[in-house]
């Protein structure tokens, strides 16, 4: 993927203001009541922009990475965030060409089936043979989720975007939907459709709709919640102050955040054992292919609004060049004739999109203009289109006027230019609204210019004021002569009460928080409210700050502050507020150590056995803590930590020596993960890994054939125990488990104390012919190797001829036990139909020549009933179970 910014497109314009509007408004950054025009405006803008493919305006970057925050509702929670169309164009940019035999995401096609609404999704009419991008487009409308966000996650789970060969079992498990990490994935949920709907539904379940039960609740929005590192419980977790409905979704989806490991290297995949990727490569495949998750994607610059005011037009809005702080320039085009302008003015809101480029970025300029309707169009200076609006300027033969400056100060607005009646000398009057709320103001300032400019009108027209306003950011408004609209401005009204938190610390017991607060109107002292997590108290601001006197000489320097708030060990939310005017200095999390420390030094392991070394304390007092030791997952019993460390005591000087730890404990041979935690506030030492090598010694000493027996002898033993142990014996993969406990007399000298008896000598029954034995000590599983054999039977047979005749198959041949006189048989199966015993009883003169002592009655000459046609013939030796062969032969 690539991390370069793209070219932006002219489609995008007017979605920031919209976007952006919606950021201030949330934060209080802007006027209430918005016109329906205006709104209207920012919307059919916003409809166009999600008509088309979507570009990255940024590389993602770890430091702005939120955990609490991955992405915004607003972004989330969008079914028209693009086309058809769009996803289809995107689709196919990622990937030029399919390999050889593959079908990749742009050319998948499927037949999909219709959905009825539920609480969670509108109806879904399915259709033959959609396209993948129309699934995906389909399916966001109709759970109005964005595509963007479905693409994301496509790529995120099993890399279909960019895949150009893709596997079946890819499109099978698109989304990872009911594919947990523990288990396989649901077949009921298979296939491709299938996944795309049933991700876009749940993640709409989780958000709890009207008509479902509150279900989902253990990632509340607006609080913290413990969010694990990786499925292995031992990583860890830490506390995520989750900021909304769609951040919770991801965590319910894939209830993993980053550790500091996966986020060390966003395009890597290093790890440290505990480390996940799901949620962070979400983020990042978000802000690479779409611009920041928690903000709209913008061509660094809006078209906010255009007025019609007194002899011209005023336009409003922001532009950036994202490069370089130093403002840049618009083009403001009025019915096709151009100017250029400097987006220069003051809004303080801007480092909040661009932290880095302070807040000189905004344009609200007057230009002049002819009273009826016009066109007014503005783009930057690279060319960027920022959208086009209309306006009427009003009629007017008698006003004529100008906002020199509008500015922020504490307490106000304070504005400056001049108002003229150009048919009357008279006093006028100003009216000027803050935030939609007004009052008039004399215009009575001496200009000595008027006069030359406007005959007989007089000097007294010049205006320089300072209205009223609380502390934010706020909208002024000034109107002239006959209510005529002179300009507006956006201006940050600064509190009289200012200050600063300057550190913020955990500390063993609490938080230390110090900085400074002061009234501007006063050199009195005054106080701050502390508070960490709801509850707080008030705390005075009276030491001795450089810094604030530094800012305000006049005011003496005795406005500090630098105050410990108890809290216990973990986050918590510090949040800091001046009382004089209700001012917020901002809230941070503040993580407050644990008074328990220690670590876990050293693991070791012999047979049967694992040590463990390291140490415990609880900073706030000198008595021995305990440890408690799990073993695979299982509690292991506490170790307690007392045992002299000479270092402890110059680390930790109130503590005491005595504070480490040394335990063993009985463990199976093998690998064991074994993990540390201190019991007075559960603090996690960590875990480690050790192989416990076996006590189990075993030998196959010999394997040997017999008549229809396979003998082995050998021993096997637990160096640890006189307890008998096992050997399983498997003869071509059938097997069965035997004692080893037979005398051998050098065995407890060898091995001592676990006594004689560990021999094995066994018999197994087995089949002519050769066979693989194979043998294991069952204790440890140690493999004692294979051996192949061959089991002599003392039967013999022949098939000398199979032959088709009337009515069956006549087979001709002998059978016989070179032990005994006694006759045997063939078992003869037809066409697989078997149950056809034939008996060797007929006399052969030679057979008892051959084989002395058998007697003469071990011929076959015998015909099996068969039906007329070709016909496949198998016979098997019944005495010892030996296939004699098959024929195929043609009964007539």
């Amino acid at each position: 993927m690539s991390g370069a910014t793209m070219t932006r497109t002219t489609t995008r314009r007017g979605l920031v203001a919209a976007v952006l509007s919606l950021i201030l408004v949330v934060a209080g950054l802007t006027a209430a009541g918005a016109s329906p025009a205006t709104a209207a405006s920012a919307s059919a803008a916003s409809s166009a922009l999600t008509r088309t493919a979507p570009q990255a305006l940024v590389t993602a970057t770890a430091a702005d990475f939120d955990p609490g925050n991955i992405i915004s509702d607003e972004n989330f929670f969008n079914g028209n965030a693009m086309s058809a169309g769009a996803v289809q164009n995107f689709l196919n940019s990622q990937v030029s060409s399919c390999r050889s035999g593959y079908t990749c995401l742009k050319d998948y096609r499927q037949t999909t089936w219709s959905r009825s609404a539920d609480a969670m999704c509108n109806a879904y009419s399915g259709a033959a043979n959609e396209t993948s991008a129309t699934i995906i487009y389909k399916v966001g409308q109709a759970c109005n989720v964005s595509q963007s966000v479905l693409i994301v996650l496509l790529q995120k789970e099993q890399s279909l975007i960019t895949d150009s060969w893709p596997s079946e079992s890819q499109y099978r498990s698109a989304t990872g939907f009911a594919c947990p990490d523990t288990a396989p994935c649901d077949a009921e949920f298979s296939g491709f459709y299938n996944q795309v709907y049933k991700a876009a539904w749940q993640y709409k379940r989780y958000t709890n709709p009207a008509g479902t039960s509150a279900f989902f609740t253990w990632f509340p929005v607006g609080k913290y919640s413990a969010v694990r590192y990786h499925p292995n419980a031992a990583c860890g977790s830490s506390p995520v102050l989750i900021k909304n409905k769609a951040t919770a979704g991801l965590y319910y989806y894939t209830p993993y955040q980053p550790n500091a490991v996966a986020m060390s290297n966003l395009y890597g995949g290093q790890t440290d054992g505990c480390s996940s990727y799901g949620n962070r490569n979400f983020w990042r495949l978000y802000t690479d292919w779409f611009g920041d998750p928690r903000t709209g994607s913008n061509p660094h610059g809006a078209f906010d609004k255009v007025a019609g005011v007194i002899g011209g037009v005023q336009v409003t809005g922001w532009a950036v060049d994202p490069n370089t702080a130093d403002p840049t320039s618009i083009w403001v085009a009025i019915d096709g004739t151009s100017s250029s302008y400097r987006a220069d003015y003051r809004l303080d809101w801007l480092p909040v999109l661009y932290p880095t480029l302070g807040a000189n970025h905004g344009f609200s300029q007057v230009i002049g203009a002819s009273p009826g309707k016009h066109t007014v169009c503005v783009s930057k200076a690279n060319g960027v289109d920022l959208g086009c609006k209309s306006v009427t300027v009003p009629s007017n033969d008698r006003a004529a006027a100008s906002l020199d400056v509008a500015e922020g100060t504490p307490g106000g607005i304070h504005i400056s230019g001049w108002s003229v009646d150009k048919k009357s000398g008279a006093q006028t009057y100003l009216w000027v609204n803050v935030d939609g709320k007004g009052s008039a103001y004399k215009v009575d300032k001496r200009l000595s210019w008027t006069p030359n400019l406007f005959p007989n009108v007089g000097n007294l027209h010049g205006f320089d004021v300072t209205v009223p306003a609380t502390p934010g950011i706020r909208e002024i408004c000034v109107y002239g002569v006959q209510s005529l609209l002179i300009a507006c401005k956006t201006v940050t009204v600064q509190p009289f009460e200012t200050g600063k938190v300057e550190s913020a610390t955990g500390v063993v017991g609490g938080i230390e928080v110090a900085g400074w607060s002061l009234d501007q109107r006063s050199s009195a002292s005054t106080y701050v409210w502390v508070d960490v997590d709801g509850a707080g108290r008030a705390v005075a601001a009276n030491l001795p700050s450089a810094s604030a006197a530094a800012a305000f000489p006049s005011l003496g320097k005795n406005h500090g502050y630098k105050v410990t708030i108890p809290a216990k060990p973990g986050a918590h939310r510090l949040c800091v507020t001046g009382t004089s005017g209700n001012t917020s200095y901002g809230c941070q999390q503040v993580v407050v150590p644990n008074n328990e420390v220690g670590n876990f030094d050293s693991i070791s392991a012999v047979m049967g056995k694992i040590s463990v070394t390291g140490w415990s304390l609880d900073r706030t007092s000198s008595a021995t803590t305990y440890v408690w030791a799990f073993i695979d997952g299982k509690s292991a019993g506490p170790i307690k930590a007392d045992r002299a460390l000479g270092w402890i005591p110059v680390l930790y000087p109130k503590s005491g020596p005595n504070h480490g730890f040394a335990a063993t404990f009985a463990a199976t041979a093998g690998s064991h993960e074994v993990c540390l935690t201190g019991t007075k506030e559960n603090v996690s030492y960590g875990c480690k890994t050790v192989t416990v090598p076996t006590s189990g010694a075993a030998s196959l000493d010999s394997v040997t054939a017999g008549d229809r027996t396979v003998s082995l002898t050998g021993w096997a033993v637990d160096r640890l125990s006189k307890a008998t142990t096992y050997v399983w014996v498997s003869i071509d993969g059938v097997g069965k488990a035997y004692k080893a406990d037979r005398p051998l007399g050098w065995i407890d000298s060898y091995f001592p104390g676990v006594g004689p008896n560990h021999g094995f000598a066994i018999d197994v029954p087995a089949g002519a012919g050769p066979r693989e034995v194979c043998v294991t000590a069952t204790f440890d599983n140690q493999d004692l190797g294979c051996r192949t054999v061959d089991v002599q039977s003392p039967g013999a047979a022949s098939v000398d001829s199979v032959t088709g005749v009337a009515g069956g198959v006549r087979v001709q041949g002998w059978s016989v036990n070179r032990q005994t006189t006694e006759g045997t048989y063939l078992w003869v199966d037809v066409q697989g139909v078997g149950g056809f015993p034939v008996a060797a009883d007929k006399p052969l003169a030679w057979i008892d020549s051959y084989f002395p002592g058998v007697g003469p009655n071990h011929g076959v000459d015998s015909v099996v009933k068969a039906p007329s046609g070709t016909r496949k013939v198998c016979i098997t030796a019944t005495f010892d179970n030996r296939s004699l062969g098959c024929s195929t032969v043609t009964i007539p």
